[in-house]
C-alpha cells in the first residue's frame, strides 16, 4: 500500500547531475524526481557560485541541467533542461539540498520524464 500523500509522485533516481551556471559546470547527486523538477544534493561550492549571481531581489539565476534516466540496464537517456532554484536547504557546512524546477524542457524530454515517473511510481 502506498502511503504517499503528495498530489504528484516523487520517485527516487540514483545518479549524477551536471549543473551549468555562468559557464561553469558543477556536479550534484540526484535525490528525487518529481514531475516539476529535480531534487539534488550538492556542495557549498555550487551554492557560493549561485549566491554570487543572485539578483537584487534575491533570486538565483536560471541554470542549465543535464542528467540521465535509465531506459534499460545498459542504456541511459540524457535529459537537458533549464531550471531555477525552488528551494535551498543547508544540511551541514558543505552539504546542501536544492530543489530545481524545470523552466524549459523539450516535449520529448518532458514525455520521457513523465514516463519514467509513471513507471517508477506504479
Amino acid at each position: 500500500m502506498n502511503n504517499e500523500r503528495r498530489k504528484y509522485p516523487r520517485v527516487a533516481l540514483d545518479g549524477q547531475i551536471n549543473v551549468l551556471v555562468a559557464g561553469i559546470v558543477s556536479y550534484g547527486t540526484i535525490l528525487g524526481l518529481p514531475p516539476s523538477g529535480i531534487q539534488i544534493e550538492c556542495q557549498h561550492k555550487l551554492i557560493a557560485q549561485l549566491d554570487s549571481l543572485k539578483s537584487e531581489a534575491g533570486l538565483y539565476p536560471d541554470i542549465e541541467l543535464e542528467f540521465s534516466l535509465p531506459v534499460s540496464k545498459k542504456q541511459q537517456r540524457w535529459i537537458k533542461s533549464k531550471g531555477y532554484v525552488a528551494f535551498c536547504r543547508r544540511l551541514s557546512q558543505e552539504v546542501y539540498h536544492l530543489g530545481l524546477n524545470f523552466s524549459q524542457l523539450s516535449d520529448a524530454d518532458e514525455s520521457n520524464v513523465s514516463a519514467y515517473i509513471d513507471k517508477s511510481a506504479a
